[in-house]
């Protein structure tokens, strides 16, 4: 990405923060605690499937802040 997101009234900004991971089950939605790194959110996997046998798909997440700045 380059940097940011410009629409007509504001711009999105990438924020300063850390970059956070989730792993969700796609079975039930369910979804890990949040993490630093995508291989910690991952490690939800395996407990959940242990709890939850025939859950066998699942998503990585990640999120990134930004912040909205006024283009006027």
């Amino acid at each position: 990405m380059s940097g940011g997101y410009r629409f007509a009234r504001l711009v999105l900004v990438r924020a300063r923060g850390p970059l956070v991971f989730r792993a969700q089950c796609e079975v039930c939605a369910e979804m890990g605690p949040q993490a630093a790194t995508g291989d910690a959110a991952m490690m939800w996997v395996v407990l959940h499937v242990e709890d939850h046998l025939g859950h066998d798909r699942f998503c990585e997440l990640s999120s990134t802040p930004y912040r909205a700045e006024s283009r006027l």
